[in-house]
């Protein structure tokens, strides 16, 4: 999952710094840029969800180990 994160936002900071070395941003740019950057929060957010799972099952797996 990291390297498509990585993926879109290298993708979208050069969209970004193209648009803003070359016109400026419209909607059109702005519904573009916002798009992915929406997937990432909304994906990190999803991971840390999971890790605060696992993050609540770590002191069962300590006390079955230190037995």
């Amino acid at each position: 999952m990291l390297p498509i994160r990585l993926y879109v936002a290298a993708l979208t900071l050069l969209f970004l710094i193209v648009l803003l070395a070359t016109r400026g941003i419209g909607p059109l740019e702005a519904v573009v840029v916002v798009g992915p950057l929406l997937y990432l929060i909304l994906d990190l957010r999803e991971e840390l969800v999971k890790l605060r799972q696992l993050e609540a099952k770590i002191p069962l797996l300590i006390s079955l180990l230190s037995r």
